[in-house]
């Protein structure tokens, strides 16, 4: 459960606004509450190493969609031509049902690599015995922390920047804490 809302507290920009990807949130959850559950990692701090990495898987699968997005602009062309009735067009529904079929492809290899990773990295630390010993984080601290996703709303480099510094601060000082 906890997992859940933090999730949902700082993925508050999840609308797709013109060439605007939002993060996956849906990933970042997949990826972490799988991994928490079979790890036993129900404290706030133990579960910060699979949170953050499933952050960044988050903004990864973003970066790569907007790839995928600018890819397909070569179709326009080919479409034009089928819609008037040229030669060499594409129907526009073999066009989606390519760009469907490619996105989730991508999106399960992305997936299964991603999960792959966090595993044998959450294995380790659990064999090795090297998790990081951050008694002090909560899970109301997670939340205030997540809170920061309304300042990723706003879409500007300088929100990014807060966000940053502030989870820097808010690590640091978990870190000095601890």
């Amino acid at each position: 459960m906890p997992l859940g809302i933090v999730f949902e507290l700082l993925w508050l920009d999840t609308l797709e606004l013109g060439g605007v990807v939002p993060p996956y949130g849906g990933l970042s959850f997949l990826l972490a509450f799988p991994l928490c559950r079979h790890f036993g990692l129900t404290q706030a701090g133990a579960a910060l190493v699979p949170l953050f990495f499933s952050m960044l898987a988050a903004y990864a699968a973003s970066w790569l969609e907007l790839r995928q997005r600018a890819a397909q602009n070569v179709l326009a062309p080919a479409l034009e031509a089928w819609c008037v009735g040229g030669r060499g067009g594409i129907p526009p529904s073999r066009a989606v049902l390519g760009a469907a079929l490619r996105r989730a492809g991508w999106q399960l290899g992305f997936y299964a690599l991603w999960f792959c990773v966090l595993y044998l990295l959450l294995a380790a630390l659990t064999a090795g015995g090297h998790w990081p010993r951050l008694a002090l984080v909560t899970w109301p601290a997670i939340y205030a922390a997540a809170l920061l996703g309304a300042v990723l709303s706003l879409r500007t480099r300088q929100a990014y920047l807060v966000l940053a510094a502030s989870l820097g601060c808010l690590a640091l000082l978990f870190w000095l804490g601890a």
